[in-house]
């Protein structure tokens, strides 16, 4: 009987899948966030069309910047600390 300990095999490709997301989410939120402010300085960028006003907008944005990063900011933790096989004797 071996007491040797074996490595532990971890799968990063996930984690690295979902810190990709991030960096997406953080594009797509911050993008939108720098147009709806600056329609704040140049109203001529709401188009004419009333859904693409500040007030329309705003809680999009915000949708998009802190619900997918609370997820995609959580998960990899979750999964790379929850990963670790149970020891047998």
């Amino acid at each position: 009987m071996s007491t040797a300990i074996s490595p532990t095999a971890y799968n990063y490709k996930v984690v690295r899948q979902f810190a990709i997301m991030t960096v997406v989410w953080g594009i797509l939120g911050m993008g939108l966030g720098v147009f709806i402010a600056s329609q704040l300085v140049w109203p001529e960028l709401n188009f004419g069309l009333p859904w693409t006003t500040f007030g329309r907008l705003r809680p999009l944005h915000t949708n998009l910047v802190i619900s997918p990063s609370v997820v995609v900011h959580c998960l990899p933790l979750l999964i790379t600390s929850c990963s670790e096989p149970a020891k047998r004797d």
